[in-house]
């Protein structure tokens, strides 16, 4: 009878046999190529732009130069809502399209910013009621200013019986992308015989990662029609962008 010891090497041997075959040759070690790092900051720094509009995306507007709502306006550094920095501060890139002005004279600038996650993005559409609180008073105050320069380059006083009302206030406009958020600041200029008209829209909307901002604005009653339009091609450009960002 074989020694316990002696039966375990063995049936050891045994075993090591049936697993290695009768190849004795060696094996080359396989070689596994690791997956390159992609730098998601600087892919959204490449990207950003193709999320704004073009010149080429806006048939019957022409881009404004250094005489535009945003210089006109004036607004602190902390309230300026024509800055693409300051709509979405933690985003990890901004573009903005320059502004624009159609047949009509109705005025629009369009932000974008991309955000690491979709759950970001969507913060910085909660954020813009915070900026709309802080810097209330500042923008009524700005645009009101404006209204009295252009009626003043009309040769037209106010006078004594004129007034010129502001408000802003929340608006449901037309749904596009994952959320959106909007606002209207309406200005009515009240003169003895007439009134004057003037509506801006900040609209804020998220697709995916990556968040927009169309400042519209324009005399006389909004054109939801035009507004929709363009709140539709927006949508377009956040979404390609969004599906090219790398995970």
């Amino acid at each position: 009878m074989r020694p316990p010891l002696v039966a375990v090497i063995l049936a050891c041997a045994v075993v090591f046999v049936a697993c290695s075959g009768t190849d004795t040759g060696s094996t080359e070690p396989t070689t596994v190529t690791p997956t390159p790092t992609i730098d998601f900051a600087a892919e959204a720094r490449r990207l950003v732009g193709g999320a704004v509009f073009s010149a080429e995306d806006l048939p019957g507007f022409d881009p404004l130069g250094a005489d535009d709502l945003q210089s006109q306006v004036g607004l602190s550094d902390d309230c300026d809502i024509f800055d693409s920095g300051v709509v979405f501060p933690a985003a990890v890139a901004t573009a903005d399209s320059g502004a624009y002005v159609g047949t009509i004279d109705d005025q629009l600038l369009n932000l974008a910013g991309v955000y690491r996650s979709a759950d970001d993005a969507s913060a910085a559409l909660a954020r813009t009621r915070d900026l709309r609180v802080r810097c209330e008073d500042e923008f009524k105050d700005a645009v009101e200013r404006v209204a009295r320069d252009f009626l003043d380059s009309l040769g037209i006083d106010l006078g004594l019986f004129s007034t010129i009302d502001i408000a802003v206030t929340d608006y449901d406009p037309t749904a596009v992308g994952d959320e959106i958020v909007g606002y209207r600041m309406h200005v009515s200029v009240n003169l003895i015989l007439t009134s004057q008209q003037y509506n801006l829209d900040a609209v804020v909307a998220r697709k995916g990662r990556v968040a927009g901002a169309l400042i519209y604005g324009r005399f006389g009653q909004p054109d939801d029609s035009v507004e929709a339009e363009l709140l539709g091609l927006m949508e377009g450009k956040l979404s390609a962008v969004n599906v090219s960002l790398p995970e």
